[in-house]
């Protein structure tokens, strides 16, 4: 289901929201507006930038931003639509110290699985340096950020224990 700051703020008029909910989906629909603006003036800039290699650099951003406005409105609409029994949010609730052993286990090896890439990242970034003129070793840089943001996600679930 895709969703928006309009079904959010119709969740908020059926669920006979609080006040509070009202002023917290106001603000991220303000937010996503502003996040929905900033993703047209990218798209414009992708389409007309000069450069392949600037164009290629935007669409990324775009990716980003794209989810990140995606993943305000599933804020928004989760608390809007919360307090209605009946209504499945579009971000579940978390329930913490639910996630088995097992969970956990797969959890830790991937996070030792990213820790590894992070360092043949490292290594590959290195080795790209005598590429001059190339976007490569930046690139890299790029995907070590994601690599760190991957590993934090997992300690997330290690530590909170979602299930």
């Amino acid at each position: 289901m895709t969703t928006s700051f309009e079904s959010a703020a119709r969740g908020l008029r059926a669920a006979a929201a609080s006040t509070g909910e009202h002023d917290m989906v106001a603000w991220i629909a303000r937010h996503g507006k502003e996040e929905g603006e900033l993703l047209r003036r990218y798209e414009r800039f992708a389409r007309e930038a000069p450069s392949a290699v600037t164009r290629y650099l935007v669409h990324l951003i775009l990716e980003d931003e794209r989810r990140h406005h995606q993943v305000l409105a599933e804020i928004a609409h989760t608390i809007a639509w919360g307090s209605l029994a009946d209504v499945e949010p579009v971000l579940p609730r978390m329930v913490e110290g639910a996630a088995d052993d097992e969970l956990i286990k797969q959890t830790r090896e991937l996070l030792a699985s990213e820790k590894k890439d992070r360092a043949e990242l490292r290594r590959l970034r290195r080795r790209l340096r005598s590429y001059t003129g190339t976007v490569w070793p930046f690139l890299i840089d790029l995907m070590l950020l994601d690599t760190d943001k991957h590993s934090r996600i997992l300690r997330y679930i290690i530590r909170h224990r979602p299930g």
